[in-house]
């Protein structure tokens, strides 16, 4: 038996919780998630156009069809291009799907993006800026989905008995 307060007893246990279980049981999980994603594409989009500002980007595309060394094929363009549709769709999907496969869909584009960042390491310091954002942001959609449960769901828990 322990000789703790109620009030002592409850702040143990927010204490032994993470600070990603804490952000999941105080926020929307369905519009941070959204939100995430927004962050993300952002990221990746003012990475392209900071990097086509780079003296000698345009030449050495159209040229040699190169960026930093690495040939860009039509096979890398179809996947590049599938998986930003698969981000770009998560930002909308977030919103709307069951918690479960909400949970599901993120961690997968999470994957992915986060394979494609790093498949394509950045080669100078603002793609690694950029790249470590982008991974660190992967980083949490995962944590936040992985701590996301049914009881942590604001929609469902208006629905719990009342008990009297």
């Amino acid at each position: 038996m322990s000789n703790r307060t109620l009030h002592e007893n409850i702040q143990n246990d927010v204490d032994r919780r993470s600070a990603v279980e804490r952000l999941v049981h105080i926020v929307d999980v369905p519009t941070f998630l959204s939100t995430m994603w927004i962050a993300v594409l952002l990221a990746n989009l003012f990475r392209d156009v900071h990097e086509i500002l780079r003296p000698g980007f345009v030449e050495e595309l159209a040229d040699e069809g190169t960026v930093y060394g690495t040939t860009v094929s039509d096979a890398t363009l179809v996947v590049s291009g599938i998986v930003l549709i698969l981000l770009v769709s998560t930002v909308v999907l977030a919103r709307f799907l069951p918690r479960r496969s909400n949970r599901r869909v993120n961690v997968v584009a999470a994957v992915a993006m986060s394979g494609g960042v790093l498949a394509s390491w950045p080669k100078d310091a603002d793609d690694l800026l950029f790249g470590t954002v982008q991974l660190a942001a992967a980083a949490l959609i995962v944590a936040v989905c992985v701590a996301w449960r049914e009881s942590t769901d604001p929609a469902v828990e208006h629905l719990a008995p009342v008990t009297s």
